[in-house]
């Protein structure tokens, strides 16, 4: 039986307790626990070229760190916990609370899009992210297809959209001042699968 199966509507200390108990990752909304899915062969691969990349860059380049898909973050406005596939902080991640162990101050969210949650992640989960004061971009990578879409926000409430189509383009990742190639992005991905 899952979570959501046991109870209609949770506290966040009980959430919190969910998780620590379960050993598995979930994501909070409005009060409903939601299990986090696998990622298919393709999703993977992406997110490891990613954080493989930005960290050996970040070696090279101090002042940042990147986490993967078990970093949480809180959403303080909303009481939301949610799963990025990677997130990048500038110095020291600061945490909401020793218990949740979730960030608060990320400043690049990427997130591989897949047909389950491509939707949310553009429109839904974009907006609740753009609560957090310090966040400063935003990337969606698809996995079918090389292509990435970034948001780039240059006054509070202005965000300037930049999208790269074709392996053998570069993005650029404006928060941290970093240029990535898709070739290295989707290395060892097969489209169509």
């Amino acid at each position: 039986m899952t979570a959501t199966a046991a109870k209609s509507l949770y506290t966040v200390d009980e959430y919190l307790k969910v998780e620590a108990r379960s050993g598995e990752r979930y994501e909070f909304y409005n009060g409903n626990i939601i299990p986090m899915p696998g990622g298919t062969i393709s999703h993977n691969r992406i997110c490891r070229n990613i954080l493989s990349e930005l960290d050996q860059i970040f070696k090279i380049r101090p002042g940042f760190e990147i986490f993967g898909s078990d970093q949480k973050i809180y959403l303080p406005e909303y009481h939301y916990y949610l799963y990025p596939d990677a997130v990048v902080v500038a110095e020291i991640p600061v945490a909401a609370e020793e218990m949740a162990s979730a960030i608060i101050n990320p400043l690049l969210i990427i997130e591989v899009l897949s047909p389950s949650t491509g939707q949310y992640d553009r429109e839904q989960k974009f907006l609740q992210y753009r609560s957090i004061p310090g966040f400063k971009e935003y990337a969606l990578v698809r996995q079918d297809a090389p292509e990435v879409l970034t948001f780039f926000r240059e006054k509070p409430d202005t965000w300037k959209e930049f999208m790269v189509k074709g392996i053998d383009q570069n993005v650029h990742f404006q928060s941290v001042s970093v240029d990535l190639a898709l070739q290295l992005i989707y290395r060892n991905v097969e489209f169509g699968q």
